[in-house]
């Protein structure tokens, strides 16, 4: 074969094909160097001025599931949560919506009596990122006097210690 039948065959798909391809090259060049598409480095006192930053005081609510083992139950009005209020800090528009945070579940199944636990906390809105946060929590957790039934021991009887 000739080079001009390699040249000259198929011509004109061969230019329709070269005119679109410069043609998309074009247009592909002006997108990538316009403003609206390339990644602008903001500076800190952009992104600040951009942005009303505040910090909020938010209360800690904690979560519980299930419920009490027979014979316990919990006492929620004396639940403590240490420290109660958690200062949040974060772009104004965004910590508006942020009423309170969450501390992790509490299986109430899980404690026949008193306890201290150290729980994270977590919020529901999305942009708020809360990492390595721990509160204390205080359950009290009491027996229980149930009908027909024998309570279950909180402390062993008088001399019960010594019986074998």
């Amino acid at each position: 074969m000739r080079l001009g039948d390699i040249i000259f065959n198929n011509f004109w798909p061969k230019v329709i094909a070269l005119a679109l391809a410069i043609a998309t090259w074009f247009y592909v060049f002006d997108l990538v160097n316009t403003d609206s598409f390339s990644q602008k480095k903001k500076t800190a006192e952009e992104v600040f001025s951009y942005y009303k930053f505040v910090v909020k005081e938010v209360p800690v609510k904690p979560v519980f599931s299930g419920k009490s083992p027979e014979g316990y139950r919990a006492l929620f009005d004396k639940v403590k949560v240490e420290p109660a209020k958690i200062s949040v800090f974060g772009p104004e528009d965004i910590l508006d919506d942020v009423v309170e945070l969450e501390t992790d579940k509490i299986n109430l199944g899980e404690y026949t009596r008193s306890a201290q636990l150290h729980l994270g906390i977590h919020s529901d809105t999305k942009f708020l990122q809360i990492k390595d946060k721990i509160v204390d929590v205080y359950l009290p957790v009491e027996t229980v006097k149930m009908e027909g039934k024998a309570s279950p021991p909180t402390e062993p009887a008088k001399g019960a210690e010594n019986k074998k």
